[in-house]
């Protein structure tokens, strides 16, 4: 089976092509919402370095948030395009399982995600991943980090945890408090993903849920949109 991840929930993008061998061939970049400009590309350069065609994928998988509004649209949307013109199936990926698979930690230590949700907000989860399978202790949760990680403090109950991602930085005092642990400065530099922890979230996904419905697979936002209706209709004439 050759499979196709797209990863563009953030500014950081990520395409892998995996083959039946367990090769996988990637492209990574960052792109401040331009996403849309460059995937094409990126897809076409992974796969011809995978000595593989459109017509040789047998699967797509996608992440499919949290995220960027824009970005997460636009790799979901392509996604979702080569599904139906290839008549494919699609699999939707959590951003935070995937970074949770990118963290470096012992089998035995829960692994909190955390990614930047801007203005000061943050998303994040809290997950024990083992070869048999993933346990969720935190669901994907929205909020001010204050409030985000006493949730995981309390999910965790105490066991010993290994924090990843870009939103660990900004707020490294917060979460050494509430979780009891030294932040990893390696740790705190992962993006989104790697090609590897895409490629094995997709795969295991598939294995335990099947694909999704591609008319029903959306974005997981977790966070209310920016653009909102006024509270009372405008005006479209001048008032007498």
């Amino acid at each position: 089976m050759t499979i196709l991840c797209i990863d563009t929930a953030t500014e950081h993008g990520t395409v892998a092509v995996v083959r039946d061998d367990d090769s996988i061939t990637s492209a990574c970049w960052r792109s401040a919402g331009r996403h849309g400009e460059n995937l094409f590309g990126y897809i076409e350069s992974a796969l011809a370095e995978a000595g593989a065609s459109r017509e040789d994928l047998s699967l797509i998988g996608v992440d499919i948030g949290p995220g960027r509004f824009t970005s997460l649209r636009v790799g979901l949307g392509t996604a979702k395009g080569l599904a139906l013109g290839l008549e494919l199936p699609i699999v939707g990926v959590s951003s935070l399982r995937v970074l949770a698979r990118a963290i470096e930690a012992d089998v035995g230590l829960v692994r909190v995600p955390v990614m930047n949700a801007y203005r000061g907000d943050v998303f994040a989860a809290a997950y024990l991943i083992r070869e048999d399978g993933v346990e969720e202790l935190a669901p994907a949760l929205f909020g001010p980090p204050d409030v985000v990680f006493e949730q995981i403090r309390d999910a965790v109950a105490g066991r010993p945890v290994a924090a990843g991602g870009e939103g660990v930085r900004p707020h490294a005092a917060l979460i050494e408090a509430a979780l009891d642990l030294k932040v990893d400065q390696v740790q705190m530099n992962l993006s989104t993903s790697t090609p590897e922890a895409i490629v094995a979230e997709v795969r295991y996904t598939m294995r335990t849920t099947g694909p999704a419905n591609l008319d029903s697979l959306e974005p997981q936002y977790l966070r209310p949109s920016d653009a909102k209706l006024p509270d009372r209709p405008l005006r479209t004439e001048p008032s007498s």
